[in-house]
């Protein structure tokens, strides 16, 4: 009898560990960065990998409904996913603290446009 190196059961109880471990660094993370500003990123991507498991649950919901080879649930995971992403960029887009050492000629020149109006 073959058996699969990894199952579906093993990945999502590491997703679960991930997600959790996410969730705590975050938490931690964001109280830590009211002292330092810096630490707001490791706070951004730590909650960002707490999504994993949810996103497990849901692409596994949507397959074990529709099908493993079905066209439907391939689509319907793509705009999940991408419209999921797309939101979660914005969002963390929005909350990404700026460094102003990285900024280019052109950024700083439109920054110190629209201060002026």
């Amino acid at each position: 009898m073959e058996r699969e190196l990894v199952d579906a059961g093993q990945v999502g109880a590491a997703l679960a560990v991930l997600s959790l471990a996410g969730l705590v660094s975050a938490a931690v993370l964001g109280f830590l960065a009211r002292q330092r500003r810096g630490l707001l990123r490791g706070a951004l991507l730590a909650a960002c990998a707490a999504l994993a498991w949810p996103a497990w649950l849901v692409y596994n919901a949507i397959e074990d409904h529709f099908g493993l080879d079905s066209v439907a649930a391939l689509l319907i995971n793509l705009a999940l996913f991408a419209a999921a992403g797309t939101l979660g960029g914005l969002v963390v887009r929005r909350f990404w603290p700026i460094d102003p050492d990285n900024l280019t000629t052109e950024t700083r020149r439109h920054g110190e446009n629209t201060e002026r109006t």
